[in-house]
């Protein structure tokens, strides 16, 4: 079943955990099938780890997951996701993790393209980074009727696109990833861009999700109404833990 931006949706509806302690309880459980949150992040690596996390919790349970990075190459974030335990490697290995990588090529790393690893020649290859998503989404639909993805980050995106350019790419993969099943974030820097690219992008998502560099997080919105509106990320050795602030 797939929903659609605005629309009613019954109490039966699916909702996916995340397992990233403490998250599913602000967000009334999970998050439907076709969900796109803004994550509003500040330049620490936490946060980026806080999305490998989410991707690799997807994994253990079965759950095909894409990332899309523009700002690190696959090699590195598996290499840190280690650092944790989070084995990357063997949702490559399974046929349930697939990468869109944007950066290799741009730092003129000496890298293929691999069967997980579509490589795309940076931020401006807008038609190559669609036809990526495009695969991943092909093979993951054979598997599950929903995906998680990560998208690091919309802000390098800006930085060599004109904005308008990048609403028209939006409106384009915005809805491809809600029919397929997609839930995920779409990172974008904080304080880096006009306020109108700020309040666009809220509108085009189904939520939005702020986080401080003291790790912060504001919940903006959420497709699910929730009462709470701060919580607290802390990093341990085992992964993310979030607690409700009053």
């Amino acid at each position: 079943m797939h929903f659609s931006r605005g629309a009613i949706m019954p109490d039966e509806v699916i909702r996916v955990p995340t397992n990233i302690k403490g998250f599913d309880e602000i967000a009334g459980g999970g998050l439907p099938p076709g969900t796109c949150i803004l994550l509003i992040v500040p330049p620490v690596i936490d946060v980026h780890l806080f999305c490998l996390e989410y991707i690799y919790k997807g994994l253990l349970s079965g759950e095909p997951g894409l990332v899309i990075t523009m700002n690190y190459s696959p090699e590195d974030l598996k290499i840190r996701a280690l650092q944790y335990g989070w084995f990357l490697v063997r949702g490559e290995q399974q046929n349930l993790l697939r990468w869109v990588d944007g950066y290799s090529l741009n730092a003129r790393k000496d890298v293929e393209n691999t069967p997980t690893i579509k490589r795309i020649g940076g931020s401006i290859a807008l038609s190559d980074l669609t036809i990526g998503m495009s695969q991943a989404q092909k093979d993951f639909y054979s598997v599950k009727n929903y995906y998680r993805f990560i998208f690091d980050s919309l802000s390098t995106l800006f930085i060599y696109n004109d904005p308008n350019t990048i609403y028209r790419f939006l409106r384009t993969i915005i809805p491809k990833l809600r029919v397929s099943g997609g839930i995920g974030f779409f990172l974008l820097g904080a304080g880096m861009h006009d306020p109108q690219i700020e309040m666009t992008l809220r509108y085009m998502m189904d939520g939005t999700i702020e986080v401080t560099n003291d790790l912060e997080m504001k919940i903006m919105s959420l497709p699910n109404p929730t009462p709470v509106r701060m919580a607290q990320l802390s990093l341990t050795k085992e992964g993310f833990i979030v607690e409700q602030k009053q």
